[in-house]
């Protein structure tokens, strides 16, 4: 049976792991050996603290564009990268030697992975790869250059100038050396794990779009009564008075929290709020919330959107804000605006559950969702794997 790496590069919170495991216990299942790579152990102690598996932390490349605004407006997949280690011949090799370390350490017949472009271009021409993510961290790339996520928004850096990095540090350790910045990102899989309308790159989509790994949920009917399920994260400033604006609210509801303490689960305490110190499973969830807020993370909006359920959004990064602009245009979201994370807070929350429209459009797109084919992203993904294996596998003679 194969070696198989499976894991992330970038990323944070819980959704890549989310995305990933099924895949895990899929390949595992079928006896293949697997091993976890992931950058924020810490972040995912709770999820990982039951997996037995070998697990390795990768290196964290993140760093500032020397001379960019801050924060950086980017524009497309390639800014991303010189966040991550592609802007400096010295990062892309320390994150090479790094990464070149690794694979040799493992020896996998396949590397499976979610927005991981070092890891990527170190395969690059060597070992097999399969690319696993969402519409944002998996662009086009049957062009020489990735296409923006924001019309008209220049780049932060000259194209030109991350492929003479590229190509300096291949050359420099013997490696197979790119002609274009995406050439790398031409793997043997490319799987696109959300629905359509979460892509932001649609319009020039040529990979198949597959489903969310974490799956889909049944349409559900309204619940009795009016009710939310909060599911944010500490880390980021713009939680801390939207919590006080939810305590403030007088509407039932749930909240989990990544990162929660003990001092703001007790901030919280009040009638009708329940504050969970553990994920939630998103099946139940849905059946008893009748508006969903959340950061816009990828798996969430995809639960949500098959569930019915209106959606509040509070996005903290660009990913996350292209998927609420499209829950907005879609007529089934509503996003959260710097004054309305604390005092008027309630209020919006009461503009969205009064909203039948808003509930309305929500139970008719998860209609449609559940008529179409049926997505299978976990069977998808081991067919390709399969095949890349088999095809790769040495002849026995």
């Amino acid at each position: 049976m194969a070696k198989i790496l499976v894991g992330y590069e970038l990323g944070a919170g819980h959704g890549h792991v989310q995305r990933l495991m099924p895949l895990v216990r899929a390949l595992e299942a079928r006896g293949h050996e697997v091993v976890f790579f992931l950058r924020n152990i810490k972040e995912n102690a709770v999820l990982l603290a039951r997996e037995k598996r070998l697990i390795l932390p990768v290196p964290d490349m993140v760093e500032r564009i020397a001379g960019a605004p801050k924060p950086a407006r980017l524009g497309s997949y390639l800014d991303i990268m010189c966040h991550s280690g592609f802007f400096r011949r010295q990062s892309l090799h320390a994150g090479m030697l790094a990464w070149r370390g690794l694979l040799e350490q493992v020896q996998p017949d396949l590397v499976i992975c979610d927005h991981s472009p070092i890891c990527v271009l170190a395969c690059f021409q060597e070992r097999p790869v399969v690319q696993v993510a969402d519409g944002f961290t998996l662009p086009p790339a049957q062009d020489d250059l990735f296409p923006p996520f924001r019309p008209n928004r220049k780049p932060l850096v000259d194209p030109q100038h991350v492929l003479n990095v590229m190509r300096y540090v291949q050359e420099h350790n013997r490696r197979p050396v790119p002609q274009s910045v995406t050439a790398p990102f031409r793997t043997a899989g490319r799987m696109v794990c959300t629905l359509p309308e979460l892509d932001p790159y649609a319009a020039e989509r040529q990979d198949p779009v597959i489903g969310p790994v974490e799956g889909l949920q049944q349409p559900q009917p309204m619940p009795d009564g009016s009710r939310f399920f909060a599911y944010v994260s500490l880390e980021h400033k713009k939680t801390k008075p939207f919590l006080r604006g939810l305590r403030a609210s007088k509407l039932p509801g749930e909240i989990f929290a990544r990162g929660m303490t003990d001092e703001v689960a007790a901030s919280l305490k009040r009638p009708g709020l329940t504050v969970h110190r553990e994920p939630q499973p998103m099946a139940e969830v849905m059946k008893r919330a009748s508006v969903v807020i959340h950061h816009g993370g990828n798996g969430t909006c995809c639960a949500a959107l098959s569930a019915g359920r209106p959606q509040v959004l509070l996005p903290t990064h660009m990913e996350a804000r292209l998927s609420s602009d499209a829950l907005v245009d879609l007529g089934v979201g509503r996003l959260l605006q710097a004054k309305d994370l604390e005092k008027a807070l309630p209020a919006v929350l009461e503009e969205v559950i009064a909203d039948r429209q808003m509930a309305e459009r929500a139970r008719a797109l998860a209609a449609d969702i559940e008529a179409r084919d049926a997505y299978r992203p976990v069977d998808r993904v081991l067919e390709t794997s399969l095949k890349i294996l088999g095809d790769a596998a040495p002849d026995p003679a």
